[in-house]
């Protein structure tokens, strides 16, 4: 028997880009559990869901667009995004489409389906297991001097 996922709505997203990390997505819990998912994406992607939140602009459309125009031809009603699990280091997300009176779960690169959500403002769901607290920088500092004084 499967498990049901307990899936948690996202309120936030923010773009985060650092030189050592690299180009990071971050999700943001709704309400004040304070959790958060953060994942790093590629270059494209970082830019697809930039310009989604209006800080990028381009002449053409990006791949997102051209899958929403194809949703939309095909009328299909674009319902959700769901990041469910992660399996060695990668993040599986499914795009949820209803047709034809019917529910279809697409896979999809988180990356892509929180562009294509962000897109047509549809909710963004993440499985609960999946969400960590947001350290803040009291907490890094604390955790630095406890481990300044354990002695090896």
């Amino acid at each position: 028997m499967a498990i049901k996922e307990k899936m948690v709505e996202i309120g936030e997203v923010q773009l985060e880009s650092d030189p050592s990390s690299g180009r990071m997505v971050v999700l943001k819990e709704v309400g004040q559990a304070n959790r958060q998912l953060a994942m790093v994406v590629g270059d494209a992607e970082f830019a697809a869901i930039a310009k989604e939140k209006g800080f990028v602009a381009s002449k053409r459309p990006l791949t997102h667009e051209l899958c929403l125009s194809i949703i939309e031809t095909l009328q299909a009603e674009f319902l959700r995004v769901e990041i469910f699990d992660l399996k060695d280091n990668t993040y599986y997300a499914r795009v949820i489409l209803r047709a034809q009176d019917k529910e279809h779960a697409i896979d999809s690169r988180p990356s892509d389906g929180i562009a294509l959500a962000l897109n047509r403002k549809v909710p963004i769901m993440v499985n609960e297991t999946l969400l960590h607290p947001v350290l803040v920088h009291r907490h890094v500092t604390e955790y630095k001097n406890f481990v300044w004084r354990v002695e090896f």
